[in-house]
């Protein structure tokens, strides 16, 4: 089965659009959404005219089989995460002020509120959202495949924590072991290519065609909106058990001077 993996859409429409036609082109079986389908963060996007969350979740439910949520999607209709990356969320952690929240986390959580616009969700949207689990399993061709926006324990990807070294994922190797899952997939990062953690290992690749290794394997790509990186989509072939990414050829964003310093 080939099966088209999308991420962090955050708004973008029309890379969203070019996305699928890809997937569609590739003959894929089934696709699957890891989440971010909103959030645009003004420094990191050009878009701002053509962004529009509403559409992208109308499309997201239509085409894609398995969707999980992320981090901009809570923050987007005010949930706190069920797996809190052992944060103490206050239960009125979105009526606190900014500044309040800011010495709360210490600096270990992304404060949306500093550069990210309203999405301007309908009710449904909202409800939509609101009801996305924070992992599924799949179950194709006599593999379990992990999916989450980001890794346990922080599997929407609220903290700013990112993972670099494989000893740093041990909690999330053990929790996708005690789910009977081999394989993980994840977004968030907004990697150009993709990268594969194993227990002892960490590869990066290009927009290419790869083998999955024989280990257990924690694995993420690009993104599909149009930001700083270069973003494209993937494709999991379960039954070569390749998987590949595919550019979507956007003109990358320039970070803007002001938030370089």
């Amino acid at each position: 089965m080939k099966i088209g993996i999308l991420s962090d859409i955050h708004e973008d429409v029309n890379s969203l659009k070019n996305a699928l036609k890809i997937l569609k082109n590739k003959k894929c079986d089934k696709i699957i959404c890891l989440g971010d389908l909103a959030g645009y963060s003004v420094p990191y996007y050009h878009y701002l005219r053509s962004r529009n969350a509403s559409e992208v979740i109308k499309i997201v439910k239509k085409e894609c089989d398995h969707i999980v949520v992320g981090n901009h999607d809570l923050y987007s209709i005010e949930k706190i995460p069920t797996y809190k990356a052992e944060i103490k969320y206050p239960k009125n952690w979105y009526a606190l002020d900014y500044q309040t929240k800011k010495k709360i986390s210490k600096g270990k959580l992304y404060l949306y509120d500093e550069d990210t616009l309203n999405p301007m969700l309908t009710k449904a949207d909202r409800q939509f959202l609101a009801k996305l689990s924070e992992f599924l399993v799949l179950n194709v061709d006599g593999l379990r495949i992990f999916i989450s926006h980001y890794a346990f324990p922080d599997l929407v990807g609220t903290t700013r924590f990112e993972y670099s070294e494989p000893k740093e994922l041990k909690k999330h190797f053990d929790f996708i072991k005690s789910k009977n899952c081999f394989i993980s997939i994840s977004g968030h990062d907004h990697k150009e290519g993709m990268y594969f953690f194993t227990p002892n290992d960490v590869k990066h690749f290009g927009f290419e065609k790869v083998k999955l290794p024989d280990t257990p394997v924690w694995l993420h790509g690009p993104s599909v909106a149009n930001g700083t990186f270069a973003n494209g989509v993937m494709i999991f072939d379960t039954k070569n058990k390749t998987i590949q990414a595919i550019p979507l050829n956007s003109v990358k964003h320039q970070l803007p001077d002001w938030r370089k310093l």
